[in-house]
């Protein structure tokens, strides 16, 4: 278990925090809940409720998108100083993707509520994580657009394809 001192120095150690003051630290480090998680473990299920973020201190998840179906997609890999879940803060939709251990992970967890009520006391907190918040999707927005780009030509190949094995002779 970290003491809070220990808590600051990770928290410190994340690009979501580490712009922020000690005292800011110091309050989000007294609300902060440890977690560990076995390797495959499932922290977040999609579609469930969600109310949390998860700052990852050690071990890797991976975000999966669709993980109980055929075609299950792994969209990320997240590691050390990290962190995800940060969607559920704000929005209180459902979980848009699944969350599992890859290997024995140690994370903090920030729920909403207390979030909420740190970012009151303290608005440069939730200044700052608006600004990481639109950095990450702004880089999330520049790799759909180069995705964009390269689908055209193999999305028509993979069309092509398939309409000319559907063309069989008789």
């Amino acid at each position: 278990m970290l003491g809070s001192m220990e808590r600051v120095i990770q928290l410190k150690k994340i690009p979501l925090f580490s712009g922020l003051q000690a005292k800011e630290l110091a309050a989000i480090g007294a609300i902060v809940k440890e977690r560990a998680f076995a390797a495959g473990g499932v922290i977040i299920q999609e579609g469930a409720p969600g109310d949390s973020l998860f700052l990852v201190l050690s071990g890797r998840v991976k975000v999966i998108k669709a993980m109980d179906s055929a075609n299950p997609i792994q969209l990320a890999e997240i590691g050390p100083e990290e962190w995800f879940g940060e969607m559920a803060l704000f929005d209180r939709q459902p979980r848009s993707a699944s969350v599992v251990a890859s290997e024995d992970t140690q994370l903090l967890e920030l729920g909403r509520f207390e979030f909420e009520e740190i970012m009151r006391e303290f608005p440069s907190i939730a200044i700052h994580a608006c600004q990481v918040f639109t950095r990450r999707l702004r880089e999330l927005q520049e790799k759909l657009g180069w995705l964009k780009e390269k689908s055209p030509k193999n999305g028509s190949v993979l069309f092509s394809v398939q309409a000319s094995q559907a063309k069989a002779p008789d």
